[in-house]
């Protein structure tokens, strides 16, 4: 039986952070990280809550779209890598998507050629990512959004940067890319 493993699918295998950004700088707004905590951070210095919130939202309905998504490239090295790794752990992807737009995800990675090397897809929408890793005997998990990795229910976390910020947070390993993501798991 192989050791079983989860990702964030959004800015961890997918690049919706681009989606996002492309999207935001519609809208007059730059942000390097799209992650919901580095978005409401960034914008609360010059925004009310409420005016953020309506903007998350509209820009949640342009990104969770079927069609957004089967454009939206995969993060540099992650097929690639995804594949590698499917050998040797059972890959669970545990995304804050709902259960209807688990099936964009299921055709993003059909397209990507790496379903098969995906175990189960299992939404986070109202549980916490780290209690579903309990749930499934998980104990890793590589998100982008630090506060699904805050807790510390789950042995391995890994926090995913496309940028080369730091967070330093005691516990958890961060990483930049795919090739990091291999070596924490392959040597």
């Amino acid at each position: 039986m192989k050791t079983k493993i989860a990702f964030d699918f959004d800015g961890v295998i997918a690049d919706t952070t681009k989606k996002k950004q492309e999207w935001l700088k519609k809208q007059n707004i730059k942000l390097m990280n799209t992650d919901k905590t580095s978005f409401y951070q960034e914008l609360q210095k010059k925004m009310q809550s409420e005016i953020i919130d309506k903007i998350y939202q509209e820009m949640g309905k342009y990104i969770f779209t079927q069609e957004t998504l089967l454009q939206t490239e995969a993060i540099d090295g992650a097929i690639n890598a995804i594949k590698k790794i499917a050998k040797k752990y059972d890959i669970y992807i545990i995304t804050a998507r709902t259960q209807p737009l688990i099936l964009h995800v299921k055709n993003w990675l059909e397209k990507n050629n790496i379903k098969q090397d995906i175990t189960k897809i299992l939404s986070s929408s109202w549980v916490e990512k780290q209690d579903i890793c309990n749930h499934y005997h998980i104990d890793f998990l590589c998100d982008d959004d630090k506060r699904h990795l805050e807790k510390e229910k789950v042995r391995t976390r890994i926090l995913f940067h496309q940028t080369k910020v730091s967070t330093h947070i005691v516990g958890i390993k961060e990483v930049n890319s795919w090739k990091e993501i291999e070596t924490i798991l392959l040597g």
